[in-house]
């Protein structure tokens, strides 16, 4: 059986015998409608509310009799209508929301756990082992820039993880290249955004041909898409 919604739930604690016998047999053994169905009652005891009062066992019977007697109500029979027994929301049951909002982070919340269109869509690519890494470093000096990982993915696929630091306040944009370990060749790989933080997706057959030194430029803005010669960040992958 499905859980109890938190209607059927207030009504076990405004009317238990107008509820289903199946609803009461379920809550009585389901710990998580157990408890939002605890923390209802003790939220209406805390609020001061009023014991409920059971109305005369005849009031429908008379309350239609005289309906009758006035012509208020057709006298051929019809189909019965449902009618919702509250048209209003007391304190208790207000505050009472509150409640089940946290007591959700404490169970309720399993209640869309069995039910595939509700859970959250998986990550549809996590990220793979990383199969390379280096520290950042200044040309000038030992003086750390930050860090650099190789990811694997699908696809024959690397995913270069930068996570540049203190680059310095030279003007200009910072571009991320792969320089090829016979210092000869080099490829473009994108500009960092503003944080210096960036992932850019290369072939792994790049990797593989030994474009492995991660460099940092600093590039002027002037349309010239090589290399501007000015590196300020740089380590190798291994």
């Amino acid at each position: 059986m499905a859980h109890a919604d938190p209607d059927t739930l207030a009504d076990l604690v405004l009317e238990p015998d107008a509820v289903r016998a199946s609803v009461h047999a379920h809550v009585s053994t389901c710990p998580e409608c157990g408890a939002a169905l605890d923390a209802l009652r003790s939220t209406r005891a805390a609020t001061g509310a009023d014991p409920l009062v059971a109305a005369p066992a005849d009031l429908r019977e008379r309350v239609l009799a005289e309906a009758l007697a006035d012509g208020a109500l057709p006298t051929a029979p019809s189909a019965p209508v449902p009618l919702r027994r509250r048209t209003s929301v007391p304190l208790w049951l207000a505050t009472a929301a509150a409640v089940i909002g946290l007591v959700a982070g404490l169970g309720l919340g399993r209640w869309t756990a069995d039910d595939p269109a509700a859970a959250p869509e998986p990550d549809p690519d996590p990220p793979g082992a990383v199969v390379a890494s280096a520290a950042l470093t200044a040309l000038d000096s030992d003086a750390p820039r930050g860090d650099v990982e190789a990811f694997d993915a699908p696809d024959d696929v690397v995913r270069v993880s930068v996570r540049a630091r203190e680059l310095g306040g030279e003007q200009g944009y910072h571009e991320v290249w792969l320089i090829n370990l016979d210092g000869k060749r080099m490829v473009a790989l994108g500009f960092l955004p503003r944080g210096d933080d960036g992932t850019f997706e290369v072939p792994r057959r790049l990797i593989d041909e030994g474009y492995r030194i991660l460099d940092i430029s600093v590039e002027p803005d002037d349309g010239d898409p090589t290399h501007s010669g000015v590196s300020i960040a740089r380590g190798e992958l291994a």
